[in-house]
């Protein structure tokens, strides 16, 4: 019995070596919980759109969600052609993803994987060898591009991979009263009005960019990652996603971010959601290019994106990738003023880069569908 005990003794102890000695880690999939997530295909969504681009319009009554992966993946396939992409029968979606409104200048290196290349040229390996030497094992990659769907060696793969940990260095107040957001109650998370002696520690985390009224304020909650910034947008919405964000933008810059004080209320619903969107528009269209060395019976067979994104009073954890398989269409093989923040009303979130003209990621919530509910 006591070598038994010995034994396990010895066994923590070694893998306590390992963790130390950086042999065992976690994975992207560990930073996540399955508690009350929200796992759909796009198509099941009946109030939300997630978009390829940043001009996507602004509606009364959907969410829109957008994430840089699938824009990254679409650069590299025109970097790699040369030119700006055409398909038979445009999408009007298409005009816009040729413009880069996002590109990799507004993500750091060390949170990405984004290629594009020629099967003949190994595409599939130099994936899974930029996946490995970017984030050191700890990817976890759901929709890598099938090798049976594009076999040709004239064919075209590209692939994008995201991964985000924004945790808080003290997690905000867990709060028993759910907010209201319609007629829906939602879990959130926050500053609750019982004075406690951590909430001024936690108010430190909160920056009031700007502030006119309980329902037109923005605000930033501070991370670990100083280069990164998390804002949150109770604001009317522009015209397009991407019209809400530059005004938005615009009233960040301020000569003095507002402190806030004890006694302020800020209430945040939670998210945790893991959703996959097939472009279809782009699917099934011959490719139109001038350049010689494109084959020219190619086709787009698969324009797939996956986003997986947990956001409570933890932090943020951001997982998405996306994957575009061209090939040939034939058959193949198988002391202030009380300020009052909370988001009960239709708002913005977005994260980006601290020096970066675009945010990489950025959701319009319109509705309650992808909130978790109390």
């Amino acid at each position: 019995m006591k070598n038994i005990k010995r034994t396990g003794i010895g066994v923590l102890a070694v893998i306590g070596l390992m963790y130390l000695s950086g042999w065992l880690y976690r994975t992207h999939d560990d930073f996540f919980s399955e508690d009350k997530l929200l796992e759909a295909d796009a198509s099941e969504l009946k109030n939300t759109i997630i978009t390829s681009h940043l001009e996507a319009p602004l509606t009364n009554d959907k969410n829109v969600l957008w994430c840089g992966t699938f824009q990254l993946a679409w650069n590299e396939i025109l970097n790699l052609v040369g030119n700006d992409l055409h398909l038979s029968d445009e999408p009007v979606m298409l005009e816009v993803l040729n413009r880069k409104l996002f590109s990799k200048r507004d993500i750091d290196e060390k949170s990405y994987v984004a290629v594009a290349g020629f099967v003949k040229d190994g595409i599939h390996s130099q994936i899974q060898q930029q996946l490995a030497e970017t984030f050191k094992g700890q990817a976890t990659p759901h929709y890598l591009p099938p090798r049976e769907l594009a076999p040709r060696p004239q064919d075209i793969v590209a692939y994008s991979y995201m991964f985000k940990n924004l945790e808080f260095e003290i997690p905000f107040e867990r709060i028993d009263t759910p907010i209201s957001f319609g007629a829906e109650k939602l879990a959130c998370f926050g500053v609750g009005e019982e004075l406690k002696r951590a909430q001024y520690e936690i108010l430190e985390q909160v920056v009031i960019l700007d502030y006119k009224s309980e329902d037109d304020f923005i605000i930033e909650l501070k991370t670990k990652s100083i280069n990164d910034r998390l804002i949150l947008a109770k604001t009317k919405p522009g015209k397009t996603l991407h019209a809400t964000i530059k005004a938005v933008r615009r009233r960040m810059i301020i000569p003095e971010p507002i402190q806030p004080v004890i006694g302020d209320i800020l209430r945040v619903p939670k998210f945790n959601f893991d959703l996959t969107q097939q472009y279809r528009e782009l699917e099934n269209r011959k490719l139109l290019t001038t350049n010689p060395k494109i084959a020219d019976d190619l086709v787009i067979l698969s324009a797939i994106q996956n986003i997986r994104f947990q956001f409570d009073e933890k932090g943020v954890r951001l997982r998405s990738e996306s994957e575009v398989s061209i090939g040939c269409s034939g058959p193949l093989e198988p002391p202030l003023e009380k300020h009052i923040m909370i988001f009960n009303k239709p708002f913005l979130l977005m994260l980006q880069r601290s020096k970066a003209s675009k945010p990489y990621f950025a959701i319009w919530v319109s509705n309650t569908e992808l909130l978790i509910k109390k």
